[in-house]
């Protein structure tokens, strides 16, 4: 059909061209539009912020996805076409300024800052980018809520530095601060102070009443000493019972610091002996505080907390509930300890001791027994008396070794008399309360005598009287059945400690030794005789053998021969002398 004019022709064939345009690209546009959709609802369903700003002078906000609106609690279209400084902090604005000076940059710049929000603010890690689309530039800016991470790394934190029953700084954080103190007095040239609190007798109170009144214990004692701290001091607990208090900016001269720390060590000893409720339970708690100063890096934080700890120490020794500071006197007692007990752990290993034996004679002067003493010839020192290291070795277990070779070496010279003197002379061996108390201390005594071949008729068993007051149930039976092998008892130094006639009547034993402090001043003290006369009298009604020791001269013997002793132990009769000096007494008196 023929047209009327060109005009109407050339719009019918546009009209043709759009309508072929339009069905050829109508599907990819609709794919498009669906691809489109899909992605914002992706981005809409993220939980992290994500927003596309403008990179011109306004920073504008040109699109976000649906969780921005509701952290900032406004509609979408109140937010976009806005400056970005309005709804997001000040970092993240300063950050998008460096990016423009810089032009494109490829790399992320990441900034950890706090979120305002009208459900509250918390920590968001934003993420930013620059792009280019359309011959524009933005800015990509995608913003993570870390609260989770945060107190996750609080909790660790916590976990790696703080003591998780006091809440206090544990030993690592003290540690770093005092480090820190130290670098700071010197700095300042002022002095500071470890305070090393230690409370007395806290394992009583766990071994009585339970681990959990314990705890409320600790927890109410760094509390009060919390209380009382100065701005910018520490507190802290290395374990146990063991608290650290470290005092900062304290005077410049020592003489004033050292008034300073006394005046506050007075304060915390004051504070922990106030009386505590611990659920019901009243009680009561002292502790010993040690002591010591340092100013500038002089010290290294690891001797400061050892001088303290020393100065602790000697408060303990002192009496408890007591202050003590450093004096390199103590440190040098300590380490002379130290080395005294290295000594004596290789003189066991080694055989460096050595058996003396002193006479106990009865009424005629024959030997009737001996007593073994034992000696530590030392390769440098020579002889060591037993008042020297016997405590020692007490106090660091080592008389449980040091016990046992005192015993398998007494039954090994009985079997030696035996062979050779025919002799029947008991020897008597002094064991600690600590040694008899060893659970394998009965096949110790079985060993040695099987060993060595000796009766147990030949061999006796000298206790203290402590032995009474130690789970004395247990220690009877023990006796019991140590008696089985002929072995007999010997209660040692007898009415210096726990004596007791209701003890005294129920512990199986042979004889009683009488302490040489009542002997000594027997012939002139009439209070030490009429004790001795009553000693003796008390053994013979429950027929027990009496010992007297450290009988020196003729008129204490003749006291105790009136009162009715017949056995005697003293340097009248013959100090602790060598097996060969007591042999050749032996071969004259057998």
């Amino acid at each position: 059909m023929p047209y009327d004019n060109t005009e109407e022709l050339r719009t019918k064939i546009i009209g043709l061209g759009e309508t072929s345009v339009r069905k050829s690209y109508y599907p990819q546009l609709q794919d498009r539009i669906l691809e489109l959709e899909r992605f914002h609802t992706l981005l809409d369903r993220s939980r992290e912020m994500i927003i596309l700003v403008e990179a011109e002078d306004g920073n504008c906000i040109v699109d976000c996805n649906a969780i921005v609106p509701t952290i900032l609690g406004v509609p979408r279209e109140a937010i976009l076409n806005t400056e970005v400084v309005r709804w997001l902090p000040f970092e993240v604005v300063e950050i998008m300024t460096i990016l423009k000076t810089q032009g494109e940059v490829k790399e992320c710049c990441l900034v950890e800052t706090i979120m305002p929000s009208p459900m509250g603010t918390f920590p968001v890690e934003f993420i930013l980018q620059c792009a280019s689309c359309s011959d524009k530039n933005y800015f990509i800016v995608m913003g993570s809520n870390i609260s989770e991470r945060k107190n996750a790394e609080s909790k660790i934190y916590t976990l790696a530095f703080y003591d998780s029953l006091t809440q206090l700084p544990n030993r690592q954080l003290l540690n770093d601060r005092i480090i820190q103190a130290l670098a700071k007095s010197q700095r300042h040239r002022k002095y500071g102070a470890i305070l090393f609190v230690d409370l007395d007798n806290f394992k009583t109170l766990n071994d009585t009443k339970g681990h959990h009144i314990g705890d409320m214990l600790l927890v109410e004692v760094a509390q009060r000493v919390e209380e009382i701290l100065r701005d910018g001091d520490t507190l802290g607990r290395l374990g146990g019972d063991e608290f650290i208090v470290l005092l900062e900016g304290l005077s410049y001269t020592m003489e004033v610091a050292a008034v300073e720390a006394k005046n506050f060590a007075q304060r915390i000893k004051e504070t922990i002996n106030r009386p505590y409720n611990l659920s019901g339970y009243a009680h009561t708690c002292s502790s010993s505080i040690g002591v010591t100063l340092f100013l500038g890096t002089e010290q290294t934080k690891d001797s400061l907390l050892k001088y303290a700890d020393i100065a602790m120490y000697q408060a303990k020794q002192s009496g408890r509930n007591t202050i003590c500071f450093y004096d390199p006197a103590m440190q040098e007692a300590i380490q002379l300890k130290m080395t005294m007990e290295n000594e004596l752990r290789s003189a066991i290993l080694y055989n460096q001791l050595i058996l003396f034996y002193q006479p106990q004679v009865d009424l005629s002067g024959i030997i009737v027994g001996l007593e073994a003493l034992v000696r530590w010839n030392h390769p440098i020192k020579g002889l060591i008396a037993p008042n020297d290291f016997i405590p020692l070795a007490e106090e660091t277990g080592l008389i449980i070794s040091l016990g046992q070779w005192v015993l398998e070496e007494a039954c090994r010279q009985i079997k030696i008399w035996e062979d050779r003197f025919s002799s029947h002379i008991k020897v008597s061996v002094n064991v600690s309360v600590k040694q008899f108390q060893e659970g394998s201390f009965y096949t110790m005594i079985a060993d040695a005598l099987y060993h060595s071949g000796v009766s147990g008729n030949l061999l006796k068993i000298e206790l203290t009287e402590s032995i009474i007051v130690d789970n004395i149930l247990e220690n009877i039976e023990k006796i019991k059945a140590i008696r089985s092998f002929g072995i007999g008892f010997s209660l040692d130094d007898f009415g210096t400690g726990y004596s007791s006639l209701s003890y005294l009547k129920r512990l199986p034993l042979d004889e009683l030794k009488i302490d040489q402090s009542f002997i000594r001043d027997i012939t002139m003290n009439s209070n030490d005789a009429m004790l001795v006369q009553t000693i003796i009298d008390v053994a013979h009604n429950f027929d027990l053998q009496v010992i007297a020791e450290g009988v020196e001269n003729e008129e204490q013997l003749s006291f105790l021969k009136a009162f009715g002793c017949k056995i005697f132990q003293g340097y009248l009769f013959g100090k602790p002398i060598p097996v060969e000096e007591i042999e050749r007494l032996l071969i004259h008196t057998l």
